[in-house]
């Protein structure tokens, strides 16, 4: 792998700390939002562990730069994932947690939001709670939750990347239209004991 820059400060670092994600808007270009948009829902390991993909979405110098700062150099970039697609009206999900990576504050897995096309309130966007990822709670323990004071809504534009801390609590939202909503799902991870591997712009 070429050597990826750190793009994360000690403000930012300290900010993905408490909220437990970053928002990159619109960071891939629109020829290959369109190629990611036309793909097929579910099991996309082959897509994403292609070379295409590696370029333009995992390696791309901002969400590299990311997963470098908060997971270390030598970063596991991704192998696999799945295509979250949504066409029809429904009610949205329930609040859920993935999993926790570990409790309180370390980082060792980066899970992805990437979004090839706009998302609207009306195209039932990704929720997030942020802050939630410090939490360890059983993932059926919070399904009975509806609206929480904080919460985020995913309105973003095109080849937007949201890079959480994993067990962050999340669900979709309400869809209301019939509109193609779709979203790739990938993982980062942590290979190396954690230090201080971000930019330094002052010394320790």
């Amino acid at each position: 792998m070429a050597t990826v820059e750190p793009t994360l400060d000690d403000a930012q670092v300290m900010q993905f700390v408490a909220t437990g994600y970053v928002l990159l808007e619109g960071v891939i270009e629109d020829s290959f939002n369109q190629v990611c948009n036309d793909v097929p829902a579910g099991n996309i390991d082959s897509f994403i562990g292609d070379e295409p993909f590696t370029r333009q979405v995992l390696l791309n110098p901002q969400v590299a730069g990311v997963a470098r700062s908060l997971l270390g150099e030598d970063f596991l970039v991704p192998a696999g994932g799945h295509h979250h697609l949504y066409e029809a009206p429904h009610l949205g999900q329930t609040w859920h947690s993935d999993g926790l990576s570990g409790l309180g504050y370390d980082v060792t897995e980066l899970q992805c939001y990437y979004y090839p096309q706009s998302v609207e309130i009306e195209d039932g966007p990704t929720m997030i709670l942020p802050g939630s990822h410090c939490r360890a709670v059983d993932r059926e323990a919070i399904a009975h939750y509806g609206d929480i004071l904080g919460q985020v809504s995913l309105t973003v534009p095109a080849g937007t990347i949201a890079m959480t801390r994993y067990g962050i609590w999340h669900k979709a939202g309400p869809k209301t239209n019939k509109r193609r909503r779709g979203m790739l799902k990938f993982s980062y991870h942590r290979q190396a004991p954690p230090k201080r591997d971000w930019k330094i712009e002052t010394p320790e």
